[in-house]
């Protein structure tokens, strides 16, 4: 049977693998996902259920002669890993079986707690007497070990007595086992059985809203700060419905992936030529490693090489229009239990800069844009009309005309486009997708800017940090910068929103950016490292690109040509 140790490797993989720098992190554990963790173990349930054999390993790691001990759990392991994700992961898991009708109380919680854990009782067991000293230290380790790692953490304190401590496992819990019944209830009534990605799925979902449960319809209308989250996890729930064959929810069997890899498109422009091309953008699988993954393209055989986390390297292939127009499927040759990359059929595509490098002059649909960030929209022409609407409203904003990027196509870019107000509510279009898209799930966001950036690792140099510039709706939000080595607060004040402000980053380290503002809040982690850092880059051979008789180009080098007589 698998010990705790297995479990809390593979509890920590099947949230990390595959999944993009800077995502916040949900400990999103049910009775579904301990299922398929431990099928893929490769190993028989010797409990008859994974569940039973997840809590077993918990019970014998923290139960001492009918009493709960964490301290062993404090730390972190030889691998570097929390040593308590796997408790935590319990937790939530009792979290998330409080029914529909239960209050959240520490009552009604520490009884599916104790109930896992074997203990009879409805109050804190033995051992957890207090919550600072017991559970609390493998939060703060987790969500440590998270911002260290790049990600941002979700899991927070309650505001409330009754919900100080609990507040961290129910904070995780996304959807309950219950609620992907209902979605796959919805699934099957519905008869949806086409290729969407996460986006369009969720405005699908989203008009159904009415149907279901008050937790479920506040993720998906009122929860904005989950967003993200939310889109992730609904298509994840689509697409292994999908690939055990669209069942019941009584015959789900829990333990499938999704059979497919999904793309979006990277965007490069020749600045000389003015072309612009389109390729295939492979996004990685969360939760669980692939290796040697080939693509067919015709005749061509691609291999997916990663490029940073969650995205494989884009293909070396420009999309056509019928490709843009329909979307595509190509196979996968490589791995048995995968079978298309797939490029979904859309009416529009969002790109914004590369959140690594954003004066690389590279567009993706790396993710949506955040408030302050100018983005390409790549549309129909069908869709101008609704985008004059939300320009007219002063919505949305461009500063360039619509340019085509096919001869003869119905599809147009609009470059520098960027979102400038949040009353999007009371405002109707034809397309409603692309209101969703584009209407803005948070009111503030974190922008960095300027300083000297570390190319590959995301890092400046000490003492050339980057500006920082709070975007919103506001005129004021609260400042608070930490450094994560000793969390010595290095600002904490209140800022001018939209305004750059420089801060000087004189030791070298991981930093914690925190706007807030009336019940908003945005994050992000910065990396500051010293020139002893730096390491000589190979010489990589440019392409000469020739500007007339006398000039030439070399990389990022104009060169006069010398003549010889």
């Amino acid at each position: 049977m698998a010990n705790y140790t297995d479990w809390n490797q593979a509890l920590i993989d099947y949230f990390i693998k595959g999944t993009p720098q800077g995502t916040k992190i949900y400990l999103s554990v049910d009775e579904d996902v301990i299922e398929r963790i431990g099928y893929h173990f490769g190993q028989s349930s010797t409990s008859g259920t994974w569940v039973d054999d997840f809590c077993t390993a918990v019970r014998r790691k923290v139960i001492f002669e009918g009493q709960v001990n964490l301290q062993h759990l404090k730390g972190r392991d030889s691998q570097g890993l929390p040593k308590g994700v796997a408790f935590l992961c319990a937790t939530i898991l009792a979290a998330s079986q409080m029914a529909q009708e239960e209050n959240t109380s520490e009552t009604n919680y520490f009884k599916r707690l104790r109930e896992i854990l074997a203990l009879p009782g409805f109050a804190r067991p033995l051992g957890m007497k207090f919550g600072n000293e017991a559970e609390e230290p493998l939060w703060r380790e987790w969500n440590r070990w998270l911002m260290e790692d790049r990600f941002l953490p979700s899991a927070e304190r309650g505001r409330g007595a009754s919900t100080t401590y609990i507040n961290y496992p129910i904070s995780q819990s996304l959807l309950r086992r219950t609620d992907k019944d209902k979605l796959r209830k919805l699934f099957q009534e519905k008869q949806w059985q086409a290729e969407w990605d996460a986006q369009t799925l969720f405005d699908h979902v989203r008009r159904e809203a009415g149907v279901f449960s008050i937790h479920l319809k506040d993720l998906l209308t009122e929860n904005k700060q989950r967003h993200e989250a939310i889109l992730e996890a609904l298509h994840q729930v689509y697409e292994q419905w999908k690939a055990q064959g669209c069942p019941t929810a009584d015959k789900n069997n829990y333990c499938s992936w999704s059979r497919h890899l999904f793309c979006g498109l990277y965007r490069a422009e020749d600045i000389f030529l003015g072309q612009v091309d389109y390729s295939l953008y492979p996004k990685q699988q969360r939760g669980r490693s692939l290796e040697s993954v080939e693509v067919k393209q015709g005749d061509n055989t691609h291999s997916l090489r990663e490029e940073r986390r969650g995205w494989y390297s884009p293909l070396e292939y420009s999309v056509s229009q019928k490709e843009l127009e329909n979307g595509a499927k190509y196979q996968i040759t490589s791995q048995d239990d995968l079978d298309y990359l797939i490029l979904p059929a859309r009416d529009f595509w969002i790109l914004i800069p590369d959140p690594e490098n954003p004066d690389s002059g590279a567009y993706a649909s790396w993710q949506a844009p955040s408030l302050g960030t100018p983005f390409i929209l790549l549309c129909k022409q069908e869709l101008l009309s609704d985008i004059q609407r939300l320009q007219d409203e002063h919505l949305l904003k461009s500063s360039c005309t619509p340019q085509p990027i096919f001869n003869n196509s119905g599809w147009v870019e609009l470059q520098q486009c960027m979102v400038v107000s949040q009353a999007w509510d009371g405002v109707f279009i034809k397309n409603q997708t692309l209101k969703y898209a584009l209407q803005p799930s948070v009111k503030l966001s974190i922008s960095l800017s300027g300083g000297l950036r570390v190319p590959k690792i995301g890092a400046w140099l000490v003492n050339h940090g980057p500006q920082i510039t709070i975007f919103g709706f506001y005129r004021n939000a609260e400042l608070k910068v930490t450094r994560l080595s000793d969390n010595q607060v290095i600002v904490d004040s209140s800022q001018l929103a939209n305004t750059s402000i420089s801060l000087n980053f004189s030791h070298p380290g991981d930093y914690l950016i925190e706007a807030n503002f009336v019940g908003e809040s945005s994050q992000r982690l910065i990396k500051i490292v010293d020139w002893d850092y730096l390491t000589i880059e190979k010489y990589v051979p440019c392409e000469v690109f020739k500007i007339d008789c006398a000039y030439h180009i070399c990389g990022s080098v104009i060169e006069q040509k010398i003549s010889t007589i």
